[in-house]
């Protein structure tokens, strides 16, 4: 209300002009027409010194308002300048980002180049006693080799689910070979043709790459989701190729998370000094090992545990005979644990058990009694093939990490 204020402000001027003037008449001070001259002086002196005082207030505040402006001008300029050196900064990671992805790229085409000339009809040969082996022929092995080479090296999943909840938590991979018609051989028939040729390397290889591809393929949607992935003991104990995939390891180390190697046990209890230094190079980079086919449970869980493995699977019944059969555990004596606590004494060294190989909801009831957090199984899902084309969240379960797979 600055105008009602400067009405009030102005009459009090008056009234106080008038009562000064009356005064001077009244007291006989002066004539008349000289006190309200004297008055009319009263009000001028008094304007003047209100208007000198509302000047000097709006000086400060526009001094004040001059004085904001200028700090938010200064601030403004340092946000700027903190903005242009972020994007700076993001501009430099990208450029890096770039030429990483660059160099894994290319190094991964190096090393495929290396598998595809190693499994070339010049390359691996075949072991000597094949020639007097008759469970596998030539034909088969050709087969195998050609397949590598022209990289018909399919990946098929299978679920890992929590328990109870049966909600997908991890998949496991598996390699599948293709013929030149397209018919995907069957696994038994590869291996052992793989295996007497000596490709079984090759094959674990090759299938790493796909699973670092499908896994990088996810997390740049921002998926997340694990695979494990087998890693054969010849692969972590060539000195010629671990050094180049231990450099590709190294570049894609920010997908330790998602992808955890996978050896047998027998693998893994009889590695020798160069595997061991090589699967702790990669356990160096942030990556897990999971130890499966377990064909007796007298575990050394402390090695385990320093070896960087993370994860144990158990077949189903094989542990349930186990422990039916009042067999040792995990280095106790039988009957030292109770059924109940077995998934904590692997928990206390840093592993979750996983029971594998369930088939039938009497196995499930069985090992909830054990307190398992993990079971995989044909119960809950069978191997099936992956494509890039299908690495789609289901819509009806959005949050389940799942991956549409073709039938």
């Amino acid at each position: 209300m600055p105008r009602a204020s400067d009405i009030l402000i102005l009459l009090t001027y008056i009234t106080i002009a008038g009562v000064a003037a009356i005064g001077f008449e009244f007291f006989g001070l002066m004539p008349t027409l000289n006190a309200w001259m004297m008055g009319a002086i009263v009000f001028i002196v008094a304007g003047m010194a209100h208007s000198a005082a509302a000047r000097g207030q709006e000086r400060r505040e526009l001094e004040t308002e001059i004085h904001e402006l200028k700090a938010a001008n200064l601030a403004l300029a340092e946000e700027f300048e903190a903005a242009q050196a972020r994007i700076d900064e993001i501009a430099d990671e990208l450029r890096t980002e770039s030429v990483e992805r660059d160099n894994a790229l290319v190094n991964e085409v190096k090393v495929l180049e290396d598998l595809v000339r190693r499994v070339g009809p010049n390359g691996v040969q075949t072991r000597p006693d094949s020639a007097t082996t008759v469970s596998t022929s030539r034909t088969d092995i050709d087969t195998v080799r050609e397949a590598l080479a022209a990289n018909r090296v399919d990946l098929y999943l299978q679920p890992v689910v929590t328990l109870p909840q049966r909600r997908t938590a991890f998949y496991e991979s598996y390699t599948r070979l293709r013929d030149a018609t397209g018919l995907v051989l069957a696994p038994g028939a590869f291996m052992a043709a793989a295996e007497e040729a000596g490709l079984m390397a090759e094959v674990d290889n090759l299938l790493l790459f796909r699973c670092v591809q499908i896994v990088r393929r996810l997390t740049g949607q921002d998926r997340k989701v694990a695979i494990f992935c087998n890693v054969s003991l010849n692969s972590l104990s060539d000195e010629t190729f671990f050094p180049e995939f231990l450099d590709f390891i190294r570049q894609n180390k920010d997908l330790s998370g998602s992808l955890i190697f996978e050896i047998s046990q027998q693998a893994f209890e009889e590695r020798d000094a160069i595997a061991a230094r090589n699967m702790a190079r990669m356990a160096d980079f942030g990556f897990r090992f999971s130890i499966d086919q377990i064909a007796h449970v007298e575990l050394d869980l402390t090695e385990m545990e320093r070896a960087g493995v993370r994860f144990a699977k158990i077949g189903g019944r094989r542990l349930l005979d186990a422990i039916d059969n009042y067999e040792s555990i995990a280095g106790y004596e039988a009957g030292a644990i109770a059924t109940e606590d077995l998934a904590g004494l692997f928990g206390r060294h840093g592993i979750e058990l996983i029971v594998d190989k369930i088939e039938d909801e009497s196995t499930v009831v069985e090992v909830l009694e054990m307190d398992v957090a993990y079971g995989q199984g044909h119960l809950f899902g069978e191997p099936r093939p992956v494509r890039d084309d299908m690495l789609e969240t289901t819509p009806r379960d959005p949050g389940n990490n799942v991956i549409q797979m073709t039938a």
